[in-house]
């Protein structure tokens, strides 16, 4: 998925591996990863919905606005738990 420094590895992140960056945010429960992989995700969703984005509107299109909405979400709630350094 990424690296130590956030950079994607392998060629891109669009298809179905959005999709994988999206559920290891949802899974992570290391506050201080919690970042990196929001990052990671949303990055790798909205590169892929670039991709897509003229096209008709799909199952995919809908999940990937699906998946911002719930990374904005757990941002939020992520952002509360965490203590303002």
């Amino acid at each position: 998925m990424s690296n130590s420094t956030g950079n994607f590895s392998g060629s891109s992140a669009s298809g179905p591996r959005w999709r994988e960056f999206y559920q290891a945010a949802m899974l992570e429960l290391d506050d201080a990863k919690m970042s990196q992989r929001i990052s990671d995700a949303r990055h790798a969703i909205l590169g892929r919905a670039e991709e897509i984005l003229t096209g008709l509107p799909t199952d995919e299109r809908v999940a990937l606005n699906d998946a911002l909405n719930a990374l904005r979400v757990l941002e939020q709630t992520t952002a509360k738990r965490t203590p303002a350094a």
